[in-house]
C-alpha cells in the first residue's frame, strides 16, 4: 500500500516525501524514479538523513525492530498495522516513544475520515439513544499471493475492525469468534473471521471479514459500518465512488478508502507532529486491541475441526 501513503503525503499541506528504502533493490530503483526520491539501499542510511518522520510499511515481523531504530534515530514514526506481533513489543514501542518526546502512531486509517469522526460524535451525543447493535464488514476477495505474504484474517483485517470498534465504542470484550478455511487450507492460515463484541452497557458488535468472497449484490458489503440505536442509525459504506483501476492489493479502486490515507497523514503530519496532539487512535489502542486479536484467536481455536478444499 506504499502507492497510497504516497499519495497521501503528496496531498498533505507541509509534507514531502524525500528519500525511500526497500530490500527490494529492483523495486527500489523503480520507485525512486517514478517518486523522483532518494533510495537508501538500508534503513541505516535512510534514519541518519535528514528527516522528521519515517513510515514504516514493511511486513509485521519487522515492525518493531524499525520502529525502535526510527525513535533511536529521533524521528517520528506512521507504523502500518497490525502494528506488532506481541504486547511487549508495543509496550517497548510506547516506552521508548515517551522517553523521546515523539510521536509513534498506528496506522489506523479507517477511523481518520470524517464520516467516521462525525459517527462517533453522534454516537456520543446521544443522538442515535441507545446504541442496540453494530456490523462492521469487510468482504473483498484476495488472491494466494496475499495470504503468502501476510497473517491470517484476524490479525490483518479483524485489527482494522477492531479499532474501528473501540474507537467508535469505547472498552468491549469478545465474547465470541469463529474462522474458516474455504479457499487455500494448505498455507495453514484463516481465510474468515466473525468476532462478537460485547460492552458494559450490553450493546453488541458483529465484526465479519472475508478474504473467501466479494459481495457483488445490489447492496454491497465491500467495507460496511451499520450502527444501530434506540432512536437513530447510520451506515458508512465504500460503495459510494468506486473506480476500475488496480491499487495495492485490490482490483478495483475504492475513493473512501484511498482518501482515508490523506486524512490519516494530515492528521499524523499537521496535528501530531505540528501541534503536538495525540492520534484519534494511539500506540495504546493498538496494545488493547492485540489484546483482543490474541483473545479472538484462542476463542477460535477450539473451533478448527476440518477444512476442505475443491
Amino acid at each position: 500500500m506504499s502507492e497510497l501513503h504516497v499519495q497521501g503525503i503528496q496531498a498533505c499541506e507541509n509534507a514531502e516525501l524525500t528519500c525511500i528504502s526497500d530490500v527490494d533493490p529492483v523495486l527500489l530503483r523503480k520507485r525512486e524514479i517514478e517518486w523522483n526520491v532518494k533510495g537508501f539501499d538500508t534503513t541505516e542510511e535512510l534514519l541518519a538523513s535528514d528527516i522528521d518522520a519515517a513510515f514504516i510499511l514493511t511486513n509485521v515481523d519487522s515492525h518493531s525492530r524499525l520502529s525502535m531504530a526510527a525513535l533511536n534515530a529521533g524521528k517520528h514514526v506512521l507504523l502500518e498495522k497490525p502494528v506488532a506481533n506481541t504486547l511487549e513489543e508495543i509496550e517497548g514501542m510506547i516506552k521508548l516513544a515517551n522517553a523521546n518526546g515523539l510521536h509513534c502512531m498506528p496506522a489506523h486509517n479507517y477511523i481518520y475520515s470524517d464520516e467516521m469522526i462525525r459517527l462517533r460524535k453522534n454516537i456520543n451525543s446521544g443522538n442515535f439513544g441507545r446504541i442496540g447493535v453494530a456490523w462492521i464488514l469487510y468482504h473483498i476477495q484476495h488472491d494466494e499471493k496475499f495470504f503468502i505474504r501476510y497473517p491470517g484474517i484476524i490479525r490483518q483485517i479483524g485489527t482494522h475492525l477492531l479499532y474501528v470498534d473501540r474507537f467508535l465504542f469505547g472498552d468491549g470484550v469478545p465474547t465470541a469468534a469463529i474462522t474458516s478455511r474455504i479457499m487455500h487450507p494448505r498455507l495453514n492460515k484463516d481465510e474468515q473471521c466473525l468476532i462478537v463484541m460485547k460492552r458494559n452497557d450490553q450493546s453488541l458488535s458483529n465484526l465479519f471479514a472475508s478474504f473467501v468472497v466479494s459481495d457483488n449484490s445490489s447492496n454491497p458489503w465491500t467495507f460496511t459500518v451499520k450502527v444501530l440505536g434506540t432512536k437513530g442509525s447510520a451506515q458508512i459504506s465504500w460503495q459510494d465512488c468506486i473506480f476500475d483501476r488496480q491499487i495495492g492489493t485490490f482490483t478495483r479502486s475504492y475513493d473512501r478508502y484511498e482518501a482515508t490515507y490523506e486524512f490519516e497523514i494530515d492528521y499524523f503530519i499537521n496535528q501530531c507532529i505540528l501541534n503536538n496532539k495525540p492520534p484519534l487512535s494511539t500506540l495504546e489502542d493498538a496494545r488493547i486491541v492485540l489484546e483482543t486479536v490474541i483473545q479472538a484467536e484462542l476463542l477460535s481455536a477450539t473451533d478448527h475441526t476440518s477444512h476442505h478444499e475443491n
